[in-house]
């Protein structure tokens, strides 16, 4: 019984934690478009962006704490992806519209616009966690590697043997032209006129 309650309480607090975490987060993408938003249409842009911060704080902490303690608790962990989506919806709907009433807006539309927030954002963060998985296992090439073999950049990249290869060819033809310049001095040697000896 002792330990029961000592990981609830273990998990309470980091379950806060987290929330905290994901609020200040929230909470600065808050104050950013508050401030944006702001300077656009508020004669007061510090005071909207400092109430858009904390709406934003209130609805991504509640929004965490609520869906960290109904995957706990009610799926104990063990959520399948789609009832994540669900309590993510769920718990968006709650926090939004309990958050939106309690900052002066209406609660049905801010419950509708939550929630909508919460599934997309799970279903995309699903999609993308199922195509990270998929492509974990695969190897990489290096970043330069990758670069010298698109097609998009006129340089590529050379094995030893084909760096080899190139070198002779480019040494093989400058011989040759070595070879025709001899030809052409011995042509030019015999062509020219022998100085007569005078006596």
């Amino acid at each position: 019984m002792g330990d029961q309650i000592k990981d609830v309480q273990d998990f309470q607090s980091s379950a806060l934690l987290s929330a905290a975490k994901v609020g200040a987060l929230s909470g600065t993408a808050g104050l950013i478009y508050g401030g944006a938003a702001g300077v656009i249409r508020s004669p007061n842009p510090m005071i909207h962006s400092l109430s858009c911060g904390i709406h934003w704080f209130a609805c991504g902490s509640a929004f965490w704490w609520l869906r960290s303690n109904i995957i706990r608790h009610h799926y104990q962990d063990k959520a399948s992806l789609k009832e994540r989506t669900y309590a993510s919806a769920l718990c968006g709907g709650i926090a939004g519209g309990s958050v939106t009433k309690l900052m002066g807006g209406r609660l049905v539309p801010g419950a509708i616009i939550f929630s909508l927030l919460g599934y997309c954002g799970q279903s995309v963060f699903n999609r993308v966690d199922a195509w990270q998985m998929e492509n974990a296992h695969k190897t990489s090439k290096p970043l330069m590697q990758r670069m010298a073999e698109s097609k998009w950049i006129p340089l590529r990249s050379l094995s030893d043997q084909e760096y080899r290869e190139m070198l002779s060819e480019k040494l093989l033809s400058i011989e040759a032209e070595i070879a025709l310049l001899d030809d052409k001095i011995e042509e030019l040697e015999k062509s020219r006129p022998v100085p007569s000896s005078s006596k």
